[in-house]
């Protein structure tokens, strides 16, 4: 059974609503204020089950934050000096240190520091140095070229821009072993704000950012089901959190995808004062049908949050079919193009490339619609 099609009219009024609808915001929940050794917090890693954070600048310490109350758990001083540390990533083998913060675009010694799990553990601290450089910088492009957030994969570091000019977000990518490189760019991500923080689960092929706009709102931004080709490939989502103005988002953490971590730094500034923070952030509605499926309900509590992956798409659109019991995709102009039923996937191959909505109607009677971009 298919929903039925709206008048030419009213489809062009409800057509016009949905598409200039904003995404409701994350709610995210205060843990506590940092104490005044992590107030410049500008990272946040998982390992070994504690989740850690460290100072951006001076005499490098880390320390494990205690998820309940914000409060410090451990402290390990590593006896290395760092000019702005921004970001912090573990792979199991390896922490990498992103001494890389460049917000005026005058520096010239852009640096990972490498250390073994190993030294870790026995509190011996011989770094390795990643230095990296952009070929594509000038003078007059450099505030484009600041970078506070990476992630590390079997082979190499993604680097997510900060651009303070025109405020989107390339990924670049380098080796991840000792070495200067100069760093490859690979895609952009349309994040209509600054970029400050990353975390990656590969196994479920998931990349969240956090970031925030000329007015420090802060935001998320979610990239998942993408293939081979990229995050860009996957479904891409810009998420607002609920903090308001003046909270400038720095580091972001996740176990399972879905309850995160993030920290925000002090700020004074702008006639604003606000402290530098923990908070925990439930992603279930946005994420849960994506990471755990078979534990989805389809119930009118999910309205507008069924999966469906990759989006944008270039042609094949897989659907939960466990869920959904027909599908209408809909162009701009309110006509039905395509129909499927009780159908793993959908293909917009044959349609040109523009926005479509998905008219999505369930297995438990009710209807919802997913907006997709056909590219």
């Amino acid at each position: 059974m298919l929903l039925a099609v709206h008048s030419a009219a009213h489809s062009q009024g409800w057509l016009q609503r949905f598409f200039s609808s904003k995404d409701a915001a994350v709610k995210a929940d205060t843990v506590g204020n940092l104490p005044k050794q992590t107030e410049a917090s500008s990272s946040l890693f998982l390992m070994d089950g504690r989740y850690w954070t460290c100072n951006d600048h001076g005499w490098l310490t880390l320390y494990a934050l205690d998820t309940l109350t914000a409060a410090i758990a451990d402290s390990v001083a590593t006896g290395v000096s760092v000019i702005d540390m921004e970001e912090v990533a573990f792979d199991g083998r390896y922490l990498y240190f992103g001494d890389m913060g460049d917000n005026n675009g005058v520096r010239g010694d852009l640096r990972v520091l490498r250390l073994s799990k190993d030294g870790f553990d026995a509190r011996r601290f011989a770094f390795d140095t990643i230095s990296f450089h952009y070929p594509e910088r000038t003078d007059s492009t450099a505030r484009d070229f600041d970078c506070e957030a990476f992630v590390v994969t079997d082979s190499a570091l993604l680097f997510f821009t900060k651009q303070w000019l025109s405020g989107g977000c390339d990924c670049y990518s380098v080796p991840n072993r000792p070495g200067h490189w100069a760093a490859r760019r690979l895609f952009s991500l349309p994040t209509e704000g600054m970029v400050t923080g990353a975390c990656f689960l590969p196994d479920s092929r998931l990349l969240l950012l956090c970031g925030y706009n000329s007015l420090c709102i802060p935001f998320l931004y979610l990239a998942y089901g993408y293939g081979d080709a990229g995050f860009d490939s996957g479904t891409l989502q810009r998420v607002p959190l609920s903090l308001g103005i003046g909270v400038q988002t720095e580091g972001i953490a996740t176990a399972d995808g879905l309850h995160c971590y993030l920290t925000c730094e002090r700020l004074d500034r702008f006639g604003i004062s606000n402290p530098a923070q923990l908070f925990r952030v439930d992603l279930g509605e946005w994420l849960g049908g994506y990471l755990n499926p078979s534990q989805s309900t389809g119930s009118p509590a999910n309205h507008g949050r069924l999966i469906v992956y990759p989006n944008p798409t270039r042609g094949r659109l897989y659907l939960p079919s466990h869920l959904v019991e027909s599908v209408e995709v809909v162009d701009c102009g309110g006509r039905t193009v395509l129909v499927g039923c009780n159908t793993e996937c959908i293909d917009l191959g044959g349609l040109p490339p523009s926005h479509y909505i998905l008219r999505l109607n369930t297995k438990s009677g009710h209807a919802e619609t997913v907006r997709v971009v056909k590219k």
